[in-house]
């Protein structure tokens, strides 16, 4: 027989169906230099060796042939990294003023007479998420303004 077994990274193994072997990663995994293991059946060789450095961001094709030469399958690995799942607010900026960001609750004070009707902010957001409304646009502060930051997953997390 041509079959794989078993395929890991490390100690973290894939799910094989057929000649189908897929993996998912956490988000910031490299999956650009991965060295893999595979368990082959009796005698089955696998072409190319996946022992050493492998940049699995596409899926590749390991042709595995029977001990005797006379079957090849083409096996091929998949390899995700699960999408960023963080919805957060990292800063907060009108022009040089920093605000204060504790948990949800982002505060600043401006000094007296400060004209808050119509005011523009940068804000630095987890990798990948948006925002809305869009602070860089003006907006009037004299009441509380409730943000939206939805992850690159979908989460989202209302400030």
């Amino acid at each position: 027989e041509a079959n794989i077994l078993q395929w890991k990274f490390g100690d973290k193994e894939a799910t094989i169906t057929g000649t189908d072997i897929k993996i998912t990663f956490p988000f910031g995994t490299d999956i650009t230099y991965l060295t893999a293991t595979a368990t082959l059946s009796t005698n089955a060789t696998i072409s190319p060796d996946p022992t050493p450095a492998i940049d699995y961001t596409h899926p590749i094709n390991f042709p595995v042939t029977e001990g005797d030469g006379t079957t090849t399958k083409q096996s091929t690995v998949t390899v995700t990294v699960e999408k960023n799942n963080e919805a957060n607010i990292l800063q907060w900026k009108f022009g040089d003023k920093e605000a204060t960001i504790t948990g949800t609750d982002i505060k600043i004070t401006f000094a007296f007479g400060k004209d808050i009707n119509s005011l523009s902010a940068t804000a630095t957001i987890s990798a990948g998420a948006t925002i809305s409304p869009d602070p860089t646009q003006s907006i009037d502060y004299t009441n509380p303004i409730y943000f939206t930051v939805t992850a690159v997953d979908g989460t989202t997390k209302k400030t």
